[in-house]
């Protein structure tokens, strides 16, 4: 196992999932919460700051583990393209779970986090993907 290439990748994946986070959910969609989100969701001045660094960063391992154990990913666009998958794939499953068993989302929430995490895991598996494979043409 490579494991410099996937923690230095998993670091990079984790750092810029953070910021793309920020930018999507805390200056884009800041002002859309699912409907019975509203008595859960945390303010900034209560969040748990080192629990969503750990998050971000769990991301860009998970990422950087499968492109570098398993896929042999190293484009910006393989990247894109199976970060979006998996991103999609573990979003879904996890939404449609929540759906069927609380009340904390109605399925226009379902549909609108499901895409986001989609587009959100696509550009971290770019950026992880493009980081893999820098320098390799040269």
């Amino acid at each position: 196992m490579n494991t410099q290439k996937i923690l230095i990748a998993g670091v990079i994946g984790g750092v810029f999932a953070f910021l793309a986070g920020f930018v999507i959910w805390g200056l884009l969609l800041k002002d859309v919460s699912p409907s019975g989100m509203a008595n859960v969701m945390r303010g900034d001045e209560n969040m748990v700051w080192w629990a969503l660094v750990v998050s971000n960063l769990l991301w860009g391992f998970l990422l950087a583990y499968i492109f570098v154990q398993w896929a042999n990913i190293s484009t910006l666009q393989g990247g894109a393209v199976a970060g979006g998958l998996l991103g999609f794939l573990i979003s879904a499953a996890y939404d449609t779970g929540m759906y069927s068993m609380t009340t904390l989302f109605e399925l226009k929430d379902v549909l609108m986090d499901i895409i986001t995490n989609t587009v959100w895991t696509a550009l971290i598996g770019a950026i992880i993907g493009w980081w893999l494979g820098r320098g390799a043409n040269k």
